[in-house]
C-alpha cells in the first residue's frame, strides 16, 4: 500500500501494526512515497517495482529481515537501511549478514532521535542521488563531445567518451577494462614520467598555456602512423580530477612538416639544404666552444660528376644524388648531419669526435660510396676533405679548410680521404 507525502521514497517492512504505524507517522512529513510491507514476499515484491531512497526493516520480519537487508545493499541499491527491534533480534539478523552502516532503533523507539535519523539519511541519499545524477549527465556531455575525451582521477579512468573509444577501435568502456588496457598503452611515445593522468592536471595548471600534443596509436595495429591531437585538460571537482579533452590535428601536423621539409631540405636528396647546415653548424660549434667538445666537419664531392651529366643524363645524375645521400647516411651516427652544400657537393657535420676519428668515418663514407656500382651509373666515386672546429673561430673558416683539404684530395687522384694539412691552434 502506498501513501504520499512530501519527501523521497521510503519502505517499512514490518509485522507489527501499532510499530509500523509510528514509523509511517515519522516518514509522512518526510517522504512523497511510503511503501508499506508486513512480510518478506510483499517486500521484495515492491523492490522490484521501485528501489527506496531509505528502508526501515523489522529485525523479526516474516520471512527473514536479513534476506531483505542483504537485497536493499546489493550493488546499484545501497539502500540507507535502519534495522528495528528488540536488541536480540538485531543482532541476529547483524550476524547473519555484514551490513556496514546500518542504523539500529531500539523498540520502543524514541520517537524525536529516529525523526532526526530519518531526516539526516533522506538527506545523506538526496545528495547520492543529485551526484548520480550529475555524474550520468556528464557522461552524456562527454559521450556527445565529437573529440576524444576521458575524465582521470590519479591513475584510474573514470570515464572514456565514444569518440575515444572508436579511435581506440573498442566498443565501450567495459571492453576497454576488461582487456586491461591503459591510456599510456597508446602513447606513440614515452609516456610522462609522472603518468598521464598526473601529466594532464599539471598541463590544467600551466600558467603560460602552452600548446601540448600527444601521438597516439593502437597497440593491436603497430603499421599505421600515429596521429598527433592536441591535449586541453581542465581540472574538475575532486582530488586528481581532471578532463583531458584531444583534437585531432594530424593533417596540420603533416602539413607543418612538409613546410619545415621545404624550409630545411634539399627537395631531391633530403639531406639539408645550405641554408639549414648553416644553422646547424652555429648550433654545434657555439655547442663544442661551450663545453670544450671535438666538432668536425666533412666536405665531399662526387668524382667526375659531369661526365656522368653528359653521358648518361640529368635524370642519372639526380638518381645518383639521391643514391649517394641514402648510401651516407645508412653511414653515418644519429648525431651526424648530412646535408647538401651544391651540386655535388655535401657536408657531414659530425659533432664529439677529433680530426683522426672524423678520417675514419669519412674512410667507411668513401669505401660506402665506391663499394658497389650505382644504379643509374654503374661505378662512382667521392673525394673528401676534413677539417676539426677551433675555437674562436667562425665554422665558416672551418668549412673553408675542409675546401682546401678536398682540393688535394681531388688534385691527389681522386677517391680518397685527405685531413686539413695544420689545424689552427685554439685561442687560450
Amino acid at each position: 500500500m502506498d501513501v504520499y507525502g512530501k519527501g523521497g521514497c521510503a519502505l517499512v517492512a514490518e509485522a507489527d501494526p501499532w510499530a509500523r504505524e509510528v514509523l509511517l507517522g515519522l516518514l509522512r512529513g518526510r517522504c512523497s512515497r511510503l511503501i508499506e510491507a508486513d512480510g518478506l514476499e510483499e517486500a521484495m515484491r515492491s523492490l522490484g517495482r521501485q528501489v527506496p531512497d531509505l528502508a526501515v526493516v523489522a529485525a523479526d520480519l516474516p520471512g527473514g529481515a536479513a534476506i531483505l537487508a542483504a537485497a536493499l545493499r546489493e550493488p546499484g541499491r545501497r539502500v540507507p537501511l535502519f534495522l528495528t527491534g528488540t536488541a536480540e533480534d538485531i543482532r541476529r539478523v547483524l550476524e547473519t549478514v555484514s551490513l556496514p552502516g546500518v542504523r539500529v532503533a531500539q523498540k520502543p523507539f524514541d520517537s524525536a532521535a529516529l525523526g532526526e535519523a530519518f531526516d539526516e539519511a533522506l538527506a545523506g541519499a538526496a545528495l547520492a542521488g543529485g551526484l548520480e545524477e550529475a555524474w550520468e549527465l556528464a557522461r552524456r556531455l562527454l559521450d556527445d563531445m565529437p573529440q576524444p575525451a576521458v575524465i582521470l582521477q590519479g591513475e584510474r579512468v573514470l570515464a572514456i567518451n565514444r569518440a575515444w573509444l572508436r579511435f581506440l577501435g573498442l566498443a565501450s568502456m567495459q571492453e576497454f577494462k576488461s582487456r586491461g588496457f591503459v591510456l599510456e598503452q597508446f602513447l606513440a611515445d614515452p609516456p610522462p614520467e609522472e603518468g598521464l593522468a598526473a601529466w594532464a592536471c599539471r598541463l590544467a595548471d600551466d600558467p603560460l598555456d602552452r600548446q601540448h600534443r600527444l601521438r597516439l596509436t593502437h597497440p593491436d595495429r603497430p603499421g599505421q602512423p600515429p596521429q598527433v591531437f592536441q591535449a586541453a585538460a581542465s581540472r574538475l571537482p575532486g582530488a586528481g580530477r581532471c578532463l583531458l579533452t584531444l583534437a585531432d590535428v594530424t593533417e596540420l601536423e603533416l602539413e607543418r612538416r612538409e613546410l619545415l621539409d621545404l624550409a630545411n631540405l634539399d627537395p631531391l636528396t633530403r639531406a639539408l639544404n645550405r641554408r639549414k647546415l648553416s644553422e646547424v653548424l652555429d648550433d654545434e660549434a657555439s655547442r663544442a666552444a661551450r663545453y670544450g667538445t671535438p666538432l668536425s666537419v666533412v666536405l665531399l664531392d662526387i668524382d667526375h660528376f659531369k661526365a656522368i651529366n653528359d653521358t648518361r643524363g640529368h635524370d642519372a645524375g639526380d638518381a645518383v644524388l639521391v643514391e649517394l645521400a641514402s648510401r651516407l647516411r645508412a653511414g653515418l651516427r644519429k648525431v651526424d648531419r648530412l646535408a647538401r652544400f651544391g651540386g655535388e657537393e655535401f657536408v657531414v657535420v659530425a659533432p664529439g669526435i677529433d680530426l683522426a676519428r672524423a678520417a675514419e668515418l669519412a674512410e667507411r663514407l668513401r669505401l660506402a660510396v665506391a663499394g658497389a656500382p650505382f644504379a643509374a651509373a654503374g661505378r662512382v666515386t667521392a673525394s673528401f676533405g676534413l677539417a676539426q672546429f677551433v675555437p674562436p673561430e667562425a665554422p665558416e673558416a672551418t668549412l673553408s679548410r675542409a675546401d682546401q683539404a678536398l682540393y688535394r684530395a681531388k688534385a691527389g687522384g681522386r677517391n680518397r680521404v685527405e685531413p686539413e694539412a695544420s689545424p689552427p691552434n685554439a685561442a687560450g
